[in-house]
């Protein structure tokens, strides 16, 4: 696996931060953040958590099938005496497959072997996945 700095913010984008739900939809579908930011906020999603509308899992499938794109949802829970799943192990076993990534405290994007992102968080436990696939 691969980090890859990618920021899908432009400049005269809207100013945000904490984002990471809106940029890893950019980074996995390719559409720009204005358009991801305005479905997202439409299905209640705002930057800060105590201000969002509903729950934020709805918020990103909602999204995903209002720009076309299906998925699977694939959980890793703990197992008493293993290591978790990370982005580097995930991408490893399926280097070919696209996913959106929750890891603690934030979400990311996994595509083909890379990891699309501001930050590394490839050695982050992946508590679950979803698969992406373009309908």
């Amino acid at each position: 696996m691969t980090f890859k700095y990618l920021q899908p913010k432009k400049e005269g984008d809207i100013k945000c931060n904490k984002d990471c739900m809106v940029r890893a939809v950019c980074n996995i579908t390719g559409e720009p953040y204005e358009n991801v930011h305005r479905i997202m906020y439409g299905h209640g999603w705002r930057a800060s958590r105590n201000s969002s509308k509903g729950n934020w899992e709805d918020q990103i499938t909602k999204t995903l099938a209002d720009l076309g794109f299906s998925w699977t949802r694939i959980s890793f829970p703990g197992v008493k005496g293993e290591k978790r799943m990370t982005a580097q192990k995930l991408s490893e076993l399926n280097p070919s497959k696209k996913y959106i990534i929750r890891v603690s405290k934030h979400v990311s994007a996994l595509d083909q072997g890379y990891l699309l992102d501001t930050w590394d968080c490839s050695s982050k436990c992946v508590y679950f996945a979803w698969e992406i696939f373009k309908n």
